[in-house]
């Protein structure tokens, strides 16, 4: 039973913002010391813009927990900062913090 309890959080957690969406909240030490809430990545919004082949596995792996996505290796060129994606003239730029993160507190 506390398995299937165990199993029931992660998947909320993950679902949780919305059908097809996906809460990024792994580092949230670093996301308040930053100014900012969790990301909630759009999941479904992608893919009617890519093929999942366009992401997975060359961007992302296909597993949860398994990308140690940061904001320091997305603005390095990985992840949403990949040359194709949001290091690219086809969407907002990594630095629009509020388009991805919730709560982001004014500059300081």
């Amino acid at each position: 039973m506390a398995v299937l309890l165990f199993l029931f959080l992660q998947a909320h957690a993950i679902y949780a913002a919305g059908p097809g969406d996906i809460r990024l909240d792994d580092k949230i030490e670093s996301l308040k010391k930053a100014g900012v809430g969790p990301v909630i990545y759009p999941h479904a919004a992608h893919e009617k813009l890519y093929k999942c082949a366009d992401c997975h596995p060359k961007i992302f792996k296909d597993k949860h927990g398994a990308n140690d996505i940061s904001m320091k290796r997305n603005m390095d060129g990985q992840f949403c900062g990949s040359p194709n994606c949001h290091n690219s003239p086809k969407a907002f730029p990594l630095y629009n913090c509020a388009r991805c993160h919730t709560n982001v507190r004014a500059a300081r």
